[in-house]
């Protein structure tokens, strides 16, 4: 939400990102490392779910701009940090991390001048889904190129449903039981495979990087391995192959993983693509 920069702070360029709420300064009267005031990004080491995301989200923003520095009750964090809220271009760019999806709020007492407008953004961010909540679902989540499941994705498998079955009040009960997994991606090919058994109806791939979303068909039932394709031409489904769109769906030149998501829309299956 744009605004007047509050007068009479510190005018710095940022020279280097250390990772998405953290950030180095020079060319003014504070120069030195600065952590922003109010925010918490996923950590790039350890790998967190969304932390490369977070972190390119902030090197793009403010990378070599002029930013204002502004301090609220203290000064330095207990690792000799300059603690400040950063404007960038009349907005405050701490509440446009947590707005855009790429952070959550982290208050610390006394410093909380704009708790109310981050825990705002928080909430929209949320609500619309956007960045590493729909993703992630939290900060702090471990990203790792092994497929991440839980429980329930590792539960043994139910029989594969028998015949065609139109839905009934047993397709949430079916779609459930199923099992999945991501267990490749071909981001040059578009190509991600998915493998496991059960009905999948409800079932939904996400591309990261763009928020693309694929939904399986509706009782399609998983024996194995499915390719999903992106790009032309077109050609119809088949048990070993589900046609996406004609668009290119990942990004080849940036990190862009892969996340699948069951019928209640938990999170099962998490591939990093290794960039």
């Amino acid at each position: 939400m744009p605004a007047s920069t509050p007068a009479g702070m510190a005018i710095c360029t940022v020279t280097h990102i250390v990772d998405g709420d953290t950030i180095d300064v020079a060319g003014c009267a504070e120069p030195g490392r600065v952590r922003l005031i109010l925010v918490n990004t996923p950590e790039i080491n350890p790998g967190e779910c969304f932390g490369k995301q977070a972190a390119g989200y902030t090197n793009e923003a403010l990378l070599n701009h002029q930013v204002a520095l502004e301090k609220d009750v203290s000064n330095k964090d207990s690792f000799g940090r300059n603690l400040r809220y950063v404007w960038l271009d009349g907005a405050l760019f701490n509440e446009r991390l947590v707005r855009d999806g790429y952070a959550e709020l982290a208050v610390y007492p006394p410093d909380v001048k704009y708790r109310a407008r981050i825990e705002a953004a928080q909430q929209e961010a949320k609500a619309e889904k956007r960045g590493l909540w729909p993703v992630c679902g939290m900060v702090g989540v471990p990203g790792t190129a092994t497929p991440v499941q839980s429980p329930t994705a590792t539960a043994t498998p139910s029989p594969t449903p028998q015949g065609t079955a139109t839905p009934t009040p047993t397709v949430g009960s079916l779609c459930q039981a199923a099992t999945a997994t991501i267990t490749g991606l071909d981001k040059f090919g578009e190509v991600v495979t998915v493998s496991g058994s059960g009905n999948m109806t409800g079932w939904y791939v996400i591309s990261v990087k763009g928020q693309q979303r694929f939904d399986f068909p509706g009782n399609f039932t998983l024996n194995g391995s499915v390719q999903i394709r992106s790009g032309t031409p077109a050609f119809p489904n088949t048990p070993a192959t589900l046609w996406w769109t004609a668009a290119s769906q990942w990004s080849n030149s940036d990190n862009d993983d892969a996340v699948l998501y069951n019928c209640t829309g938990q999170q099962v299956s998490y591939f990093d693509d290794g960039m």
